[in-house]
């Protein structure tokens, strides 16, 4: 026997063996930690977290994948078949449209009017409207937003995926911009969500969420993690609007890996 071929083998093997064993410790210990269902209302209660009933609705484990998507090219046709208004494409991939004549919201302006009386405007006046979500109105920058949807989800905070309307000082639409996504499908392997009852737990572990606050709205859209020039990678994303001593706060956490998405001070304002 080749003792000397025996203990490079071996050797081998060892070090195979060690390699795949740190793969899952390292992958393990990255894993957000979650307690079961009961454990984490009870801490959540301790601390005095309250949350929507439905919140905890989702108990079993739910894969999902990340999706890919495009920035849509706009083209004359799509110009075309837009009417009473003028029509220009910015870097092909922006539509800007300013009205024949500005569009009336009525005398009052709040977010449930708002939504309403624009479910007809967006029909008519721009392409797939009934694609885009009610994001926001800001009545200080006169302008009212809207997220693409996929599946029914928004895709938050995305300057490709969104509508937004301006509005004149007598609170009437005159102008617009749209960008879309396409071609979205499936991206990578699919992975277990974070629940959202298991979020609340790692925000608060985290101290993102303070005693005694009040969990008013919970959604799931989506995120961009890798973005590219003309697409994108987006990953499923939990978001959480948040209510503490008439203070609001929202929060956004990705439901595969578990992170916390950032934004910068003017970020924050458009997306509240």
């Amino acid at each position: 026997m080749d003792w000397s071929k025996t203990k490079t083998i071996f050797i081998g093997v060892f070090l195979i063996l060690n390699i795949f064993l740190l793969t899952i410790f390292i992958k393990k210990i990255s894993e957000p930690e979650v307690l079961s269902d009961s454990s984490t209302r009870q801490s959540l209660e301790s601390v005095n977290i309250t949350y929507p009933a439905d919140l905890t609705a989702t108990k079993e484990a739910v894969n999902e994948t990340d999706i890919s998507a495009i920035s849509k090219k706009f083209t004359d046709a799509d110009k075309g078949s837009l009417k009473n208004q003028e029509v220009s494409i910015l870097n092909e991939n922006t539509l800007y449209s300013t009205l024949d004549e500005p569009y009336n919201l009525g005398d009052k302006l709040t977010e449930e009017d708002v939504k309403e009386k624009l479910k007809s405007f967006l029909n008519e006046y721009t392409i797939d409207g009934d694609k885009y979500a009610f994001r926001n109105l800001d009545k200080e920058n006169l302008t009212i937003s809207y997220n693409q949807l996929y599946k029914g989800r928004p895709i938050f905070h995305n300057g490709s995926a969104e509508i937004v309307l301006e509005l004149n000082n007598e609170l009437e639409i005159v102008s617009y911009k749209q960008t879309m996504m396409e071609d979205i499908k499936a991206f990578g392997k699919a992975s277990r969500i974070i629940t959202p009852l298991e979020s609340l737990q790692i925000l608060a572990d985290s101290g993102k969420i303070e005693p005694d606050s009040k969990v008013t709205i919970f959604e799931e859209g989506y995120s961009t993690e890798v973005p590219f020039p003309d697409s994108q990678v987006l990953t499923p994303t939990w978001h959480f609007v948040i209510e503490k001593k008439e203070k609001e706060q929202h929060l956004y956490f990705t439901a595969i890996d578990g992170n916390v998405i950032e934004f910068t001070k003017k970020e924050k304002e458009l997306l509240e």
